[in-house]
């Protein structure tokens, strides 16, 4: 059911997609780890699809505060009922400060991205970034994956040099060589204000 809700989204969003198949197990874990996730953190999702990356999100901290954002109306409905804990919503990231009043927070610690960052414009890529930031917390973290082999590509320079805009300091994680395809994620921490 929901790898073919994933396909029907990919063929009909592209642009709001950008994936070939959801996150795997090990990915979800590697970036899970590297933000240092803990039961208690006010975690966002960003792009949560199908919910493989909340899974994990939500076997690492199962009674955190967790909004999850996914524009897909099937794919949230389907989320919400996967995980009728968390709080879904069908807007977009850069919605999230709008989003924060409504859900009873008002700052974020985690922030656990699965978007296509490198399909969109700079621009808008800055934007939601911009606007992430402006939500957490000064101790706050951000992680989000590229795919290994999309590296060569101008746009996986430029996710970085954003990251760095945004954050204090930007590290990568390791391969996580099972996911398809292989990927790995940035970390980006010391949210910058401003």
């Amino acid at each position: 059911m929901a790898i073919g809700m994933f396909w029907r989204d990919v063929w009909l969003r592209p642009k709001q997609m950008g994936a070939i198949a959801p996150s795997g197990a090990e990915l979800a874990q590697v970036m899970c780890e590297a933000v240092g996730l803990q039961d208690g953190h006010v975690i966002v999702e960003l792009g949560a699809g199908t919910g493989a990356l909340t899974k994990t999100i939500r076997a690492m901290a199962p009674t955190s505060p967790l909004l999850a954002f996914e524009p897909g109306a099937e794919m949230a409905k389907h989320l919400q009922e996967q995980f009728p804990d968390i709080r879904v919503s069908t807007r977009f990231a850069q919605d999230l400060p709008d989003e924060l009043g409504p859900w009873g927070q008002t700052a974020v610690d985690r922030v656990v991205s699965g978007l296509p960052w490198t399909i969109w414009p700079v621009a808008e890529q800055d934007h939601i970034l911009g606007n992430v930031v402006k939500c957490m917390k000064d101790d706050g973290k951000l992680v989000t994956f590229t795919y290994v082999h999309s590296q060569i590509l101008p746009g996986a320079r430029t996710l970085k040099t954003l990251l760095a805009r945004h954050f204090t300091s930007v590290r990568r994680t390791r391969v996580a060589w099972r996911n398809v395809p292989p990927a790995f994620a940035w970390v980006g921490e010391g949210p910058k204000r401003g």
